[in-house]
């Protein structure tokens, strides 16, 4: 018994559902800012988009709403989540604790390995400020965050960690380089963390890091407040949205 779910666990990874492709496609479009934080999300629209029926939309939906990507309010519709100036606090701190943990056991068990993918996490960061392209500046953070808990040893940090990813991702890419002063300020922090990886003083770590992750709150709050000043709303035509989900043809 163990055996065959373990193998139909394996299949559903290799094969994800229909639904499960949507919910990725959708995931990714929040992520990278090409749906805005609080956009209605029409399940027609996205159907009508994406080439699918509404069946797969509504599973997709259902996915993302797990993952706190989408919220669902009765009888207004789905929404791309639009975070509290209290929840992004709240979310920083919950990165926090988790991130400087993380770290610390990749320091002490995987040193190297967590070395070389920090560094190379900052040649792309670097090569992105030289090209002022900030969704690649943005993806190459997340790959120097997530180095830490690739390295770390604990699946279950790893696992609580996940949870939030969506959302950590999707502020990153919203609001983290709306502050003045970022991403420079940050990409300071960055290098000093690969010289304490190379072998620099390793009890200036969590702080460091701390102070890192906890700046990035009250930056986010900072471009939320922006945003709500200036905030309009975004069309929601089919082709519209077909542009912010990368689409040239249906799935």
């Amino acid at each position: 018994m163990a055996g065959r779910m373990v193998a139909m666990a394996q299949k559903a990874q290799r094969n994800p559902s229909l639904g499960a492709q949507v919910a990725e496609r959708i995931r990714r479009a929040i992520i990278l800012a090409d749906f805005d934080l609080g956009e209605a999300l029409s399940e027609d629209g996205l159907a009508a988009a994406l080439g699918v029926s509404r069946t797969p939309v509504r599973e997709a939906l259902r996915l993302l709403q797990m993952q706190g990507l989408v919220t669902v309010v009765p009888k207004s519709g789905t929404f791309v989540f639009n975070p509290t100036e209290e929840e992004i606090a709240e979310l920083c701190e919950f990165r926090s604790v988790l991130e400087v943990k993380a770290a610390m056991l990749a320091l002490r068990r995987d040193r190297a390995a967590t070395h070389r993918a920090l560094a190379a996490a900052v040649e792309r960061m670097r090569e992105a400020q030289a090209t002022d392209d900030m969704r690649l500046y943005g993806e190459a953070d997340l790959a120097f965050h997530l180095a830490f808990f690739t390295h770390c040893g604990n699946r279950f940090l790893t696992e609580a960690y996940e949870m939030g990813l969506g959302r950590i991702s999707a502020l990153r890419t919203h609001l983290a380089f709306a502050t003045e002063g970022e991403p420079a300020r940050s990409f300071a922090d960055h290098e000093r963390m690969v010289e304490i990886f190379a072998g620099g003083e390793a009890a200036a770590l969590p702080a460091l890091l701390d102070s890192h992750i906890l700046r990035t709150r009250q930056n986010y709050i900072e471009a939320l407040q922006t945003r709500l000043r200036g905030a309009a709303a975004q069309p929601g035509r089919h082709e519209l949205i077909r542009r912010k989900l990368g689409l040239a043809y249906p799935l």
